[in-house]
């Protein structure tokens, strides 16, 4: 263990010797992520150094992917669901090692309020045909979102949307009929569309569309005409961060 690097690569029977809360505190603030679930198993682990892996380890961007609690989804996902489990049952160890995740918690981004919130109206339907709206594309299918005429047309065309076109869901979210409904429904499909492997390089342009349909729900530009709940739809929020990992540690 001579080296930083070695330090950040050691072997499990090298991390083995290590006894004290102490350091192990040390090593989790430069090792890697298979390392940083040895530390979070240890009954050397203190608290604090739990707290501070779980906070680097993005917890609210697992609850935003809506991960699967089972083990292997993924790495960091692991080390939070490992901290969760143990923190729960006592498991780690009172010291005077100390850490403060609000630093953290205020600059981590997390799903917004208003996405969650149901809008309250009809109960919409659908007319229109799946494969008859699968088949226009380009500016067609701008053209056909642009002459509905009616909540219920558009949101018949947004509902049975699938493309990589993201300009087709900004003119929906612009249009005049739409309603906070579909301007969730559109949300919540590219907020899947963004952690789906097929779509990470999209990113860039999902994310002002997110951000204009938020922005425009705190500032109730959408009427609600049709019902949508996306708690019942989607179901975004699978688990939640207990409230003690909220807190600071001495």
């Amino acid at each position: 263990m001579e080296t930083e690097d070695a330090y950040r690569h050691m072997e499990f029977e090298e991390f083995q010797l290590l006894k004290t809360p102490w350091e192990l505190h040390k090593l989790a603030t430069q090792c890697f992520f298979y390392i940083q679930q040895w530390i979070v198993e240890s009954p050397f682990c203190s608290e604090a150094t739990a707290l501070m892996l779980f906070w680097d380890n993005y917890p609210f961007e697992a609850i935003r992917r809506s991960w699967k609690t089972r083990k292997g989804t993924d790495e960091n996902f692991d080390i939070i669901k490992t901290v969760i489990n143990n923190s729960e049952k006592g498991f780690y160890l009172k010291t005077d090692i100390s850490y403060d995740p609000a630093e953290k918690i205020a600059q981590a981004p997390k799903i917004p309020a208003v996405v969650l919130q149901a809008s309250q109206g009809e109960e919409p339907y659908i007319y229109l045909e799946e494969t008859e709206v699968h088949s226009w594309f380009g500016e067609h299918l701008i053209n056909q979102i642009r002459r509905s005429d009616s909540t219920i047309e558009l949101y018949n065309i947004a509902v049975l949307l699938k493309h990589r076109e993201f300009d087709v869901y900004q003119t929906v979210i612009e249009h005049k009929y739409c309603d906070k409904a579909i301007a969730l429904m559109v949300y919540w499909l590219l907020e899947r569309y963004s952690t789906l492997a097929l779509y990470a390089e999209d990113w860039p342009e999902i994310r002002p569309i997110l951000k204009n349909i938020v922005d425009k729900l705190e500032r109730n530009e959408y009427p609600e005409i049709l019902s949508y709940d996306p708690v019942k739809e989607v179901n975004p929020i699978k688990w939640e961060i207990p409230d003690c990992l909220f807190k600071r540690i001495n």
